[in-house]
């Protein structure tokens, strides 16, 4: 099968992006995969402008790159779509025609539903994939923009597919639309179990790693808050993993409240290098406030560690008694959780987790 892939713009390395993940996923199954990467970011990220091809790990990757920035709906839908037309058609003469064009989160989707419908009279099937939290929500707290591109893109599609359960339901009662799950995937070249005898040897310090933009949805104020609340003295250490607005914050909160010793800032790394930080790490710990599925936690379970979550959509699809906790908003309960997952660390096989993982989401 020819399949076309729509997505974000794609980093240099390809790492770190849901839409080239499933691309490689497909391409190892034996399909023909072309990725459009569609980069309308302002003119203060700096990168090369224009349509441009290479292949990249054996896959067809066209950028369209251009400055258009924060605008409206319609001027943005506008000029994406027929910035998408520009790129597709070039695309199409070169490697297609598909037999399939997969896109990837709300906006995007619009863009390419009106190109194909108004411009294209394209006929190929349209698969929408969701992954937007702006969709996941009760109806009245989604704004009109969104409201519209949602109808635009899901009456356009074939097929919706939802990246979790939870997803999956607000889109069905918000939208009424009936759509299929199918979970993100992940690098189990990076992402895989070191067999370790013991978690934690006599003396070691216990230590837990999170992972994530370091913004107010992911609420890593909140797990610094409930790790100096479970750990005052220093028997164990949280490693914070990502950058972002809320940096500055966050390190001010650490000095504040004396725990500079136990809770370490280490800033934007690889997947490489998270993969093998993990490897080394006893728990992952991410109390994020919305997850449309939550690929962070999969990474780590597949390196074989528990992993607590907060009550946010996508981490209730997966995870369970045997490989995490799953707390409400409150800086006890997660207190508590870390200290059980502590006290209880060799309750969990490490072995069964990646093995679940590597089941549901490889």
């Amino acid at each position: 099968m020819k399949i076309c892939i729509v997505a974000r713009n794609i980093p240099d390395d390809g790492k770190g992006n849901f839409e080239f993940d499933q691309a490689m996923a497909l391409k190892k199954y034996g399909h023909q995969v072309c990725v459009i990467s569609m980069d309308l970011r302002s003119i203060r990220r700096k990168r090369k402008f224009g349509i441009s091809h290479c292949i990249f790990d054996g896959i067809d990757l066209y950028r369209c790159s251009f400055p258009i920035g924060a605008v409206g709906t319609d001027p943005m839908n506008y000029a994406g779509s027929r910035l998408f037309r520009m790129v597709y058609e070039k695309a199409k003469k070169e490697v297609g025609p598909f037999d399939i064009i997969n896109t990837h989160f709300l906006e995007i989707s619009a863009m390419v539903a009106i190109a194909l419908k108004n411009h294209l009279n394209e006929k190929t099937p349209l698969i929408v994939t969701e992954h937007s939290s702006l969709v996941n929500k009760s109806k009245d707290e989604i704004d009109k923009k969104t409201q519209k591109n949602a109808k635009l893109a899901y009456s356009s599609a074939d097929c919706v597919i939802a990246v979790s359960e939870s997803l999956q339901k607000k889109i069905s009662d918000n939208f009424n639309v009936k759509c299929q799950v199918v979970y993100n995937v992940f690098d189990g070249t990076l992402f895989s179990r070191t067999y370790r005898e013991k978690k934690v040897c006599d003396g070691e310090i216990f230590t837990f790693v999170s992972a994530g933009n370091l913004t107010e949805n992911k609420r890593m104020g909140l797990l610094v808050e409930a790790f100096a609340t479970a750990f005052p003295e220093k028997t164990c250490m949280l490693y914070i993993f990502g950058d972002g607005p809320e940096r500055e914050n966050l390190r001010r909160q650490i000095e504040n409240c004396g725990m500079c010793d136990s809770i370490v800032l280490c800033g934007k790394k690889s997947r490489s290098e998270l993969a093998e930080f993990y490897k080394k790490a006893d728990a992952f710990v991410l109390l994020s406030k919305n997850e449309t599925f939550g690929v962070a936690y999969i990474e780590a379970m597949a390196c074989g560690l528990p992993v607590i979550a907060s009550y946010s959509g996508g981490p209730e699809s997966f995870i369970n008694d045997e490989n995490g906790i799953i707390v409400d908003d409150d800086i006890c309960k997660a207190a508590a959780a870390m200290n059980f997952i502590k006290d209880n660390i060799s309750a969990y096989n490490s072995e069964s987790i990646a093995a679940y993982a590597n089941r549901i989401c490889s």
